[in-house]
């Protein structure tokens, strides 16, 4: 009797990798909701880290895959699953939770409609930009590596709140590498506290655009020129041991904003052409 096509799992060492990011944006969340719990925003600094954490485990999976001749339809949905919580779901809670445990602090007081409906806003737009991505690659081997994507990847999405979160914390260091004056201090964390909601909603549209981008190692490494290619990601390495959460910053916004900008001129002509043809 056929009860219907049987499915067997195989675990591979990169289902575990993937497993691994699932269980740093579970961790994240927890830490978010420990943090209202205990009233106090210094778990949420290890919050953002494991997110970190989790893109780096993101960044391999598909390479170990490749590696291990083990990719599989299996192995890439359940990596967008993972993705959907690590990139989607948890870098919201944990903006929007510094966001409520602090306005008090400043005086801050961010729109509360704005503030409930941008997380929401970004895990959908992470979702449709996964599902969007899983339909466009279906017919595509799963041995390939993807050399781009169509609109901004979920973890570089994830990248931005997250780093303004942590970059939150690291400006507070006596040791931080500018030497800053409280009140200086005290304008970025506000300015922080200010646009995170806004970044939340910027980032998802650009996760559901259709801006291309690269993938981020083709991105670091896109110098035709080998010495150059090493000596920029030497120096980004470098900067990262120096001032992680800086430089991360940097580098998130960076990745994000470059390829938009570089479309945007495009855009504009094509609608100025149709606008004058229409008139």
């Amino acid at each position: 009797m056929n009860n219907g096509p049987r499915f067997r799992l195989a675990v591979s060492p990169a289902s575990l990798i993937t497993l691994a990011n699932l269980a740093c944006g579970v961790a994240a969340l927890i830490w978010a909701s420990e943090a209202f719990h205990r009233q106090s925003i210094g778990v949420l600094e290890y919050a953002g880290w494991l997110i970190v954490l989790a893109t780096i485990f993101d960044a391999v999976d598909g390479k170990v895959a490749r590696m291990t001749k083990s990719a599989s339809p299996f192995g890439a949905q359940l990596d967008s699953l993972a993705d959907a919580i690590t990139f989607g779901v948890a870098p919201a809670l944990v903006a929007r939770t510094l966001v409520i445990l602090e306005q008090p602090v400043f005086g801050t007081h961010p729109h509360p409609r704005l503030l409930f409906v941008a997380p929401i806003i970004f895990a959908i737009c992470a979702v449709l930009r996964l599902a969007r991505f899983n339909v466009e690659t279906e017919t595509r081997d799963p041995q390939l590596e993807h050399g781009a994507f169509t609109g901004l990847p979920s973890p570089a999405a994830a990248g931005v709140p997250v780093a303004m979160v942590l970059f939150y914390f690291n400006v507070q260091d006596p040791d931080f590498f500018i030497p800053l004056a409280p009140t200086t201090v005290a304008v970025i964390n506000e300015i922080i506290l200010r646009t995170l909601p806004f970044v939340l909603v910027l980032m998802a549209m650009l996760m559901v655009s259709r801006v291309p981008y690269p993938h981020f190692f083709s991105w670091l490494t896109r110098a035709r020129n080998p010495f150059r290619a090493i000596a920029e990601t030497v120096i980004v390495f470098g900067l990262l041991l120096v001032e992680p959460a800086f430089s991360l910053l940097g580098a998130a916004l960076l990745f994000a904003f470059v390829p938009a900008l570089r479309v945007l001129p495009a855009v504009l002509g094509r609608k100025r052409k149709s606008a004058l043809e229409e008139g």
